[in-house]
């Protein structure tokens, strides 16, 4: 049985190297291997990646397999370059949910995206929650009922831009 859990201390580098094979793995299709690879690169300044405010994890025989994060935040019109601090939260940001390559296909993304959300409703009166989706996730965002706005082309490292579109729903 799958089982999420929050992150702890020893964690982070774990979270983040997810994140990076899972955007090596599954987005060089959308995006290029080299945009892909210059995105991940340890050698890349521009790569931002600050770990949600409540972040999780779930591991399978010791290995972690999908990570994911929310913070609170107001809406953002334009994909961020960095994360804000929000004295009155108007929405719940989803930073972050990478399954590792080769477990995609069994619905964890889609237990931790529903996780992140109860963890939401739990946590916070905000029901206003967003994202950024990359182009090969967006058909996942909107089977989980997140509606797509508009696109922007963040700089992922010096001469690489990606698409990505902002999707956003508004939680029961």
């Amino acid at each position: 049985m799958m089982q999420i859990r929050a992150i702890t201390g020893t964690d982070i580098k774990a979270f983040q190297d997810v994140m990076k094979i899972s955007i090596a793995g599954i987005c060089t299709n959308a995006y290029g291997a080299t945009t892909t690879a210059a995105w991940v690169s340890d050698k890349n300044p521009a790569f931002h990646f600050k770990i949600p405010e409540f972040a999780f994890l779930v591991e399978e025989d010791g290995q972690i397999i999908v990570v994911g994060g929310w913070s609170l935040t107001d809406k953002v019109d334009l994909h961020p370059n960095s994360d804000q601090v929000i004295e009155k939260p108007t929405h719940a940001r989803i930073n972050a949910v990478y399954v590792r390559p080769n477990f995609e296909g069994r619905g964890l993304g889609q237990h931790m995206i529903a996780h992140l959300e109860a963890d939401i409703m739990t946590r916070s009166s905000v029901r206003d929650v967003y994202l950024w989706s990359t182009i090969n996730a967006i058909p996942f965002y909107q089977a989980m009922g997140y509606t797509g706005g508009i696109d922007q082309f963040p700089e992922v490292a010096e001469g690489h831009k990606i698409q990505v579109r902002y999707m956003w729903k508004r939680l029961g």
